[in-house]
Parts: structure tokens; sequence; C-alpha cells
């Protein structure tokens, strides 16, 4: 009983804190370095878990710490100033497990030559701290991290009015970058470059040179998130030369260029980030990128929404892409996936597909667009684009077509257009089937508009379709559509008044009407006249002949062809 008795009090012993049990605690060591002392003594001295307390002053002196030291001042970073009085070597080195705390780091002269440091705080090895300092009026970057068994956290830092960038991270290093304010930089605010791998989070970073971060390099990634960059000189975010970058709850705003810009080979992944008021793009990649974004806001941009040009891959899903001064998204010799965003009262294009550029385009909603420009579409697709798939789509009151095709081939399916039309011109070929269209009369001034307006020799395929209200099908200038099996309907709960007119034939166009169903007196109209029997017509000299038994007609006539469509009250 008394070995059991002894062994509950030795475990209780164990667990109770050292104080309740009288022992002493082992106090910090502490040592003050008062004004006109110098700092690197009281370090050299120091062992492992001294914290050295400065007291306020300005020490003109060069700083190396030591292993396991923590350097603090005492009245903070406003009032303790280590000055390195224009020395080519950095003012602070820190080394692993150092904390520098408090301090202005000033002073760091320019390099005398090539390879000479430019930094004025440098960290190599080891996972140092450098919390609440303000690092300024460098001759070089303010805080430079390298190696790849350096992973400093850099924390509550003003970094400002350096002659390169505000924090810098290279040759693999892995820094912990958070809650600093990086401005009026020679370069970029933050910038990681030669295979380094930050986090950088929650900074602000605004009226620097260059980005507001700055990423660059094969092999070298950032993890970017809920960080406010602002009035830089060129992106908010820039990507180049092969980089990499994770971006999340970012706000980008108002810079010089992108809100993100990326170009030569760069792969973003960017997840619900607010892009607005860019000069350039809200997001623009050039030069064979690849780019994912998600859930942003992009609005405002004075160019584009989103760009894509010469070989970039893009996905971009669920975002919302609204009232920028030119596209809302552009994609130029380029493919890409644009899915489940509402493109809105864009400027010009809504979506705009260029030069060869291959794109699918599925369940947006496109409203509103092209108030500022009279050829305004929610999407052109142009320039023998190709591979181009437009389905499941709501279109709804865009100041031009709701798809423009011009000189290309899309695939244009089960949509839903309000108030809006296909418009095909200049040899385009499109397949147009089982959309819907509705007429829906004046809107804010516009024109009612909607169905399909085929121009200048193109020949699409118009099946399976179903429109209500006016302006269906017009065929003209020399076109040869295919109109198959589509149903024409002039009574319609969206439709101001019935059609009067399901397939126009102007000039000398010449379709093929198939197994068409009219109903509400929807007709087929040529040069005024309507067409309502269901026999094969044919064209010669502005007349109209029954049937080619009932005339002889040359060899060459050309046949608007009718069959086996139903005309129906």
């Amino acid at each position: 009983i008394n070995r059991t008795a002894q062994a509950a009090v030795a475990v209780l012993l164990f667990a109770l804190p050292a104080y309740a049990q009288g022992w002493s605690v082992p106090k910090p060591n502490i040592v003050t370095v008062h004004a006109g002392e110098r700092i690197q003594t009281a370090i050299d001295k120091a062992k492992k878990g001294t914290v050295i307390l400065v007291s306020p002053g300005t020490y003109y002196e060069i700083i190396h710490l030591k292993s396991g030291v923590h350097l603090r001042s005492e009245q903070g970073a406003d009032k303790t100033i280590i000055d390195g009085h224009g020395s080519q070597k950095p003012v602070v080195v820190c080394d692993d497990k150092s904390i520098l705390e408090g301090f202005t780091i000033t002073g760091k002269g320019k390099p005398k030559k090539e390879g000479d440091p430019s930094h004025a705080i440098e960290c190599l090895n080891g996972s140092a701290t450098i919390k609440n300092d303000i690092v300024r009026d460098n001759q070089g970057t303010g805080i430079y991290t390298a190696g790849e068994k350096t992973s400093p956290e850099i924390l509550y830092n003003k970094v400002y009015n350096n002659q390169g960038a505000g924090i810098a991270n290279k040759n693999k290093s892995r820094a912990h970058i958070k809650y600093n304010e990086c401005y009026q930089n020679a370069s970029a605010g933050i910038a990681a470059s030669e295979g380094a791998s930050p986090v950088i989070e929650n900074n602000i970073s605004h009226h620097n040179e260059l980005a507001g971060i700055g990423v660059r390099d094969k092999g070298t990634s950032a993890v970017i998130k809920g960080n406010r960059c602002y009035l830089n000189g060129r992106s908010g975010v820039g990507v180049q030369k092969g980089g990499s970058a994770t971006l999340e709850g970012n706000t980008l705003t108002s810079n010089g260029r992108a809100g993100i810009g990326g170009r030569e080979g760069v792969t973003v992944n960017a997840t619900g980030n607010t892009i607005i008021g860019n000069t350039l793009s809200g997001v623009g990649m050039l030069d064979k990128c690849k780019v994912v974004l998600k859930d942003n806001t992009l609005s405002n941009n004075v160019m584009a929404g989103v760009t894509l040009m010469d070989g970039t891959q893009g996905v971009i899903i669920g975002n919302i892409i609204q009232e920028n001064g030119t596209q809302g998204i552009v994609c130029t010799r380029s493919i890409a996936k644009i899915q489940k965003n509402t493109v809105l009262n864009n400027h010009h294009h809504g979506i705009s597909v260029y030069r060869g550029s291959e794109a699918e385009i599925i369940e947006n909603t496109i409203h509103s667009n092209g108030e500022h420009d009279t050829r305004g579409a929610a999407i052109i697709v142009v320039s023998k684009s190709k591979n181009v798939i437009i389905r499941n789509n709501s279109f709804a009151y865009n100041y031009g077509p709701g798809v423009y095709a011009r000189s290309s081939f899309p695939i244009i399916q089960e949509n839903k257009f309000t108030n809006d039309l296909v418009f095909v011109k200049k040899k385009a070929a499109p397949i147009i089937e089982r959309n819907v269209f509705y007429t829906a009369g004046k809107s804010g001034g516009k024109k009612a508009k909607g169905g399909v307006d085929v121009r200048d020799h193109s020949n699409p395929i118009i099946r399976n379709n179903e429109f209500y209200g006016k302006f269906a099908v017009s065929t003209q200038k020399g076109s040869r559509p295919k109109i198959i099996g589509n149903i024409f309907s002039g009574n319609h709960k969206g439709s101001i008044r019935s059609g009067r007119s399901g397939i126009k034939i102007i000039g000398d166009a010449l379709p093929h009407i198939e197994r068409n169903i009219f109903y509400n007196g929807n007709l087929v109209a040529l040069k005024g006249k309507y067409i309502t029997e269901n026999q094969n017509y044919v064209l010669r000299r502005r007349r109209f002949v029954k049937s080619p038994a009932d005339a002889e007609l040359p060899k060459d006539t050309k046949l608007i062809l009718m069959e086996r469509n139903l005309f129906l009250k």
C-alpha cells in the first residue's frame, strides 16, 4: 500500500507545473543595450535564449545576429534605428532561429561592384524571424532571403522606399511573408525568383514601381492569399518566365497593367479574387501560359476582364465579369473553356474568340453587353476560329447580336436567346440547333430582335430550333442556309405581338427550307410575297413559278427548295 501511495504522489508531482511544486523556473537571460553602446558587442557575448533589449536611439553599425538570440527594441521601430551609414554590406545579417524585432533598418549603401550584396537585411539559412520592423531608404532590396534551407518568418513590417524590391526571395528559399506593408520600392513590393517558394499572405503592397507581387523563373512557385495590391506601376501580381502562382482571396485594384499578369509559359490558379479597375485587363495571359480562374470578380478594368493570347490555355469557371472597358473575355490564338460565368454590361463584347482560337463556352449568363460598340455582341467568333462550341448559355438584351459568327464555324446548341439574334456573315458556316429564340420587344430603348440573320454567302445549318415572336430567320446576299425542322410561332407569353415572317428571303439568297412548322401567322416571305403552300418554288426573273413542270427553265436556274413544311393557324 505504501509503495502504491508513493507512486501516486510521484505521478501527481510530475503532472503539476513547476511553480506549484515550489521549484524555481528559469528566467530568460535579458541584456539591455543603452544608447551609445554597441549592439554587436551584446550579441557576441549572448548565449542561446538571450533577449537583448535595445534602448531608443540611433545605432550606426552592422549587425550579425546569433542563432537563438532575440534582438528587440524597448520602445519600437519608430524610436530605435540601426543605420548602416552607407555601408556596402547588409545592415543586418540573420542567423537560424534568431529574432529581429522592433527596429528601423536603413542606410544600406550602393554596391561598389557587381555581385556585392544589394540588400539591407539578409537571411541565408535557417528560420529567422523578422517582425515589427521598418525597412526604408536603402540602396537595394529591403529584406532578402535565399537558400534551400532558409525559411524565415517575415511579419508585420513596413518596407518602403528601397531601391530594389521591398522583400525578395531567391534561390529556393521558403519564406512565410505575412501582414507586411510594402510601398514605394523601386522594383516589386514582394518578389520571388530562382526557385523560391514563399507563402505571401495578408500583405498590403502599393505604389511600387513594378508589380505589387512578382513571381518569375521556372521552378519558382508562390502561394498568394488575402493580399491587397493597388496602384503599382505594373501588375498587381505579375508572373513571368515559367513561374507559377496560386492566388486566393486577394484584392487587386487600379494597377498600372493587369490585375494578374502572366507571360512566357507561366501557370496561374486564381480563386475568389477581386480584380477591379486595372489599366489593362483584369487578368492578362500571354505566350503559352496555363491559367485557371474560378469564382473571381473582374470588373471595371480599362480593357478586358480576361485576355488569353498566343497559345495560352485557360479554364474560366464561375466568375463575375462585368463593366469592363472592352470585352469581358478575349481569346486570341488560344484555347479556352468558359463555363458558368456571369458576363454583364461589358462595353464592347461579352466574349471574343479570334484568330483560330478554340473555345468551349457552356452554361454562361451573357446579358446587356456592347452598349459602347455599334457592333457589340454577347459572343463574337471570327477569323477562322475552329472547334468553338457555344452551348446551354443564356443570352438577353445584348446591344448587338447574341452570337456574331464571321468567317468561322461555331456549333451553337441548346441556348436561350431573349431579344438577341445569331448573326452569320462572310462565308461563315455555323451549326445552329436546338436553341430557343424569344423576341420580347423593346427594353430600355433597344429595338426588338431575335432569331438568325444570314448574309454574305454564308452557309449555316439551322435546324430543330424554336422561334417565338418576330424576326425569326432572315437570309440574304447570296447565302445558302439549310433551314430544317424548326418551329416558328408568333404567339408566346414572351412576345409583344405575333410574328408575320418566320423566314424572309431577300435578294439572291437560296435557302433550303424543309420540314419546318409555322404557327400563328408565321410565313415564308420573298420580295413581299408570302409562300403559304407546301410546294417547290423556283426563282426566275423576280417571279414565282409553282414548280419546274409548269415552265421551261434554263439549266442554270437556281432553286429555292421548300418541301414538307407545315403552315398552321
